[in-house]
């Protein structure tokens, strides 16, 4: 699925606005949660109301993400925040969702790729990006190899680059494309030198503990 965001009139992103005031790992945790619901992986949402759902994760205040689906391929995000807030979070989405609607119908869409989102963070905030590649050598280990592989995919991505990626570790950038996309098989040395490298890069570095 392709994960969009809600403009408002002003071209303004809310959701992205929201994802910038969480904390780094808050954000992280977001953007894995979006790789699983890009993938296909619904299991954490529920629907709250006129064609609204909701995506419960369990960290922190208990965040939600509210979107809604635009066909089968198309998901637009509409807000993001916290058990706390629900209610009013929820009737903000409505109103955004019904705006979108609205605006699809004056064959004007108002959205943009969240992958921009992720990639400004990532850009700006050290420790975002410390989040999110532990996280997803996290999930690797975990044994959730397809939402490990999307997060790292989007942290290259935002970061070095594949390009620059392909030429520290002496493999063709389309061979490492398809290395993490969804039907790669990356062999454990492969994905290990690449790591090596994201850390090098990117000046984050990861320490293993037993827990």
């Amino acid at each position: 699925m392709k994960i969009l965001e809600y403009l408002d009139q002003a071209g303004r992103s809310p959701f992205a606005e929201w994802f910038a005031s969480i904390e780094a790992r808050a954000a992280s945790k977001v953007t894995i949660a979006l790789a699983r619901v890009s993938s296909g992986n619904l299991s954490n949402i529920k629907g709250v109301g006129h064609g609204l759902l909701e995506y419960r994760i369990d960290y922190g205040p208990g965040y939600r993400i509210y979107f809604g689906r635009d066909g089968e391929q198309i998901v637009i995000l509409l807000a993001g925040g916290t058990k706390k807030r629900q209610q009013n979070d929820i009737e903000t989405a409505l109103e955004r969702w019904r705006a979108t609607n609205a605006a699809k119908e004056a064959e004007m869409p108002l959205t943009r790729d969240f992958k921009t989102t992720v990639q400004a963070r990532a850009r700006n905030d050290a420790s975002f990006r410390a989040a999110l590649l532990s996280d997803a050598v996290e999930l690797l280990l975990s044994g959730d190899v397809e939402t490990g592989k999307a997060v790292l995919r989007d942290f290259i991505n935002a970061t070095v680059g594949f390009e620059r990626l392909a030429e520290k570790v002496g493999t063709p950038a389309k061979s490492l494309m398809r290395m993490f996309g969804p039907k790669g098989n990356p062999r454990a040395e492969n994905l290990f030198h690449v790591i090596s490298q994201l850390q090098e890069e990117t000046g984050v570095h990861l320490a293993v503990a037993a827990a």
